[in-house]
C-alpha cells in the first residue's frame, strides 16, 4: 500500500485490535477527534487527508503495517547516515511479534507494554554484535536484513546515524535531520556529549510541527458542512461561510499550496484587511531581495522616496531606485526609500501568531483560546509581549516562507508551550505564542533563560540575534532604507 493511501475502515479497526488500542487511544496518538475515528470506522465519512495521514502514521509508529489485504505487525524504519537514507521494512504476523521486540531492544528500550526507539544511534562493536545476532536469527525469512548488517559494517566506530519512525516529509525536514547528523559527527571544538545533549534534550521536551509548502495540502475539514473556524468558532450552522481560499501562510510570502480550510470568510477578510498587511509591509524589502513570487509574479514595491523591483532582463538582479542615496567613507551606499505605510507593531506579532495557529495540530487549540482571541479580536493588547528574536541565517533558499513549531510535551515553568520559527529565505524570526494556558507566566525574556539556551542550542550557532519589541498597539511610521555593501556583499534591508 502506497504511503499516501488512506487505510480502509476495517484496516483501522484491525490495527487497533492488534495493538489493543481503544478509539480514544488512537485519537489521542493521532491528534484527531474521537468522532473522526468513530465515524470513519463506521464508514460514515472519510477523514480529511491530514487527519487520515495522522491516523496512519500513529498506527505505523506503533509497528502496524498496512497491506493490500489487511494489516500486519512489524516495523518500517528510516536509517539516515552521512552517506544517504534507506528504509527497512520487516513484517510479522500478530502471533509472532517477538522479532519486533528484539529489534526494539537493540535500538531502544522495552518496558512492557511500552516500546521506544532512540532516534540518535552510534555505531559501536556492541551494536554490531547485536545486529549480527539478530540478522542470523531472522534473515532466513527476511533476507533484506543483510542490508542492515552491511550498513553498520561499513560505518566506522563512533559514527552517528539517525533512526526515524517515518521518512522526512519535506526537503526542509530532510535538511534539518542532515544538519543534526553533521553536527553529531563533526563536533568541531565543542565536546561531542554537548551535541548529544542539545538534540536529545530538544526532542525529549518538544514535538515538531513542520508543514510542507511544496505540494497541495489543506488543513482542516474537507467538507464545508463540517468546518468550524479556528479563530471565531463559528460554523455553517451559526452562519459562517467558507467560500474564500485561506492561505495558512500568506500568498504574498510565496505560499501557493498550504491552505487552511477551517478559516471562515469573515476572519479571512479581517486578517487580510487589518493584520496581515503589516507583516507584508515590514517584509517588503526582503521579498524583493529574495525574489519571492506572489501569485505568479515577482514583487515590485513602491515607497514615497523610491521603489524596488526585479530587473526584467535579469530576474536575479534587484533594482533600487531612490531619490536620496549617500555614501560613507568605506564605500557603503545607503538608499533612503522614505516613510512606508503606517503600521501597528503588535499586528506584526499577531500576523506571525496567526500563521502558527493556522498550522498547529488541532488538539493544541483549547490551551490557546486566549491567544486566538488576541489574534482575532485584539484582546489583551495592553499586555506586554515577549520579544521576537530576528537574525539572518544562511540556509538553503525556498520559494515560500516556512513555519516550524516546537510544541512542549510536558509542563515547564519557564519554557514556552509553543515556540515558533518563521523563515523567509535567510531571514529568521523566533517567537513564542503568548497567552497559552500551558505557560505559567508572560514569557518576557524567555530567549535569555538558561534553560531555553540549553534546550534550543542550535540557535546558539547563529552569530547575532536582534530582539525586537512588537508590543506597541498604536500606529507608527517606519522609515525604510537599504544599505549596499561594496563588491559582492549581500544587500541589507534596514527598516528604521
Amino acid at each position: 500500500m502506497a504511503p499516501e493511501t488512506i487505510p480502509r475502515p476495517e484496516q483501522v479497526r484491525a490495527a487497533r485490535s492488534l495493538l489493543g488500542w481503544s478509539q480514544q487511544d488512537l485519537a489521542a496518538k493521532a491528534g484527531v477527534a474521537i468522532s473522526t475515528i468513530a465515524d470513519f470506522e463506521r464508514g460514515q465519512r472519510s477523514p480529511i487527508p491530514n487527519n487520515a495521514l495522522a491516523i496512519r502514521q500513529a498506527l505505523e509508529a506503533a509497528g502496524v503495517l498496512f497491506t493490500e489485504t489487511g494489516v500486519s505487525h512489524g516495523f518500517h524504519w528510516t536509517f539516515m547516515t552521512e552517506r544517504g537514507t534507506s528504509g527497512l521494512i520487516v513484517t510479522f504476523t500478530p502471533e509472532a511479534a517477538g522479532p519486533v521486540i528484539d529489534f526494539a531492544s537493540i535500538f531502544g528500550k522495552v518496558e512492557p507494554p511500552k516500546v521506544s526507539i532512540d532516534t540518535i544511534q552510534c555505531a559501536t562493536p556492541e551494536l554490531r554484535n547485536k545486529v549480527h545476532d539478530y540478522v542470523d536469527r531472522h534473515a532466513a525469512k527476511t533476507p533484506h536484513l543483510f542490508r542492515l548488517r552491511k550498513m553498520l559494517d561499513d560505518m566506522p566506530d563512533g559514527e552517528f546515524f539517525l533512526l526515524l519512525p517515518t521518512p522526512p516529509s519535506s526537503t526542509a525536514e530532510q535538511f534539518r535531520y542532515e544538519q543534526v547528523l553533521h553536527q553529531l559527527n563533526h563536533p568541531q571544538e565543542q565536546p561531542l556529549d554537548e551535541h548529544l545533549q542539545v538534540f536529545g534534550r530538544l526532542l525529549e521536551k518538544y514535538d515538531l510541527c513542520m508543514p510542507r509548502t511544496d505540494k497541495h495540502f489543506n488543513i482542516g475539514n474537507a467538507k464545508k458542512a463540517d468546518r468550524t473556524c479556528r479563530f471565531c468558532g463559528n460554523s455553517r450552522k451559526t452562519g459562517a461561510q467558507f467560500n474564500k481560499e485561506a492561505h495558512a501562510i500568506l500568498a504574498a510570502l510565496g505560499n501557493k499550496y498550504l491552505k487552511l480550510a477551517d478559516e471562515c470568510d469573515d476572519c479571512n477578510q479581517y486578517f487580510g484587511d487589518k493584520i496581515e498587511p503589516t507583516l507584508v509591509e515590514l517584509l517588503n524589502i526582503q521579498r524583493v531581495f529574495l525574489g519571492i513570487e506572489a501569485r505568479g509574479s515577482l514583487p515590485t514595491v513602491k515607497f514615497p522616496g523610491g521603489r524596488l523591483f526585479r530587473d526584467g532582463n535579469n530576474d536575479k538582479m534587484m533594482v533600487v531606485v531612490s531619490e536620496k542615496i549617500s555614501e560613507d567613507a568605506s564605500g557603503v551606499l545607503t538608499a533612503q526609500l522614505g516613510t512606508g505605510k503606517p503600521i501597528v507593531p503588535q499586528s506584526f506579532y499577531r500576523a506571525l501568531s496567526k500563521i502558527a495557529l493556522s498550522v498547529i495540530p488541532e488538539q493544541e487549540l483549547p490551551a490557546l483560546a486566549k491567544t486566538i482571541r488576541w489574534v482575532r479580536y485584539g484582546e489583551f493588547s495592553e499586555t506586554p509581549l515577549p520579544k521576537i528574536a530576528a537574525a539572518v541565517v544562511m540556509l538553503p533558499p525556498d520559494p515560500s516562507a516556512q513555519i516550524t513549531l516546537y510544541i512542549r510535551k510536558e509542563p515547564h515553568s519557564k519554557m514556552p508551550h509553543v515556540l515558533c520559527e518563521f523563515r523567509l529565505g535567510c531571514y529568521m524570526y523566533v517567537y513564542a505564542l503568548p497567552f497559552s494556558e500551558r505557560d505559567d507566566g508572560n514569557l518576557l525574556g524567555f530567549f535569555e533563560e538558561e534553560e531555553f539556551k540549553q534546550t534550543f542550542r542550535h540557535y546558539a550557532s547563529v552569530p547575532s540575534w536582534s530582539q525586537q519589541d512588537y508590543s506597541g498597539n498604536q500606529e507608527i511610521q517606519v522609515l525604510q532604507s537599504i544599505r549596499l555593501q561594496p563588491s559582492n556583499a549581500p544587500i541589507d534591508g534596514q527598516p528604521s
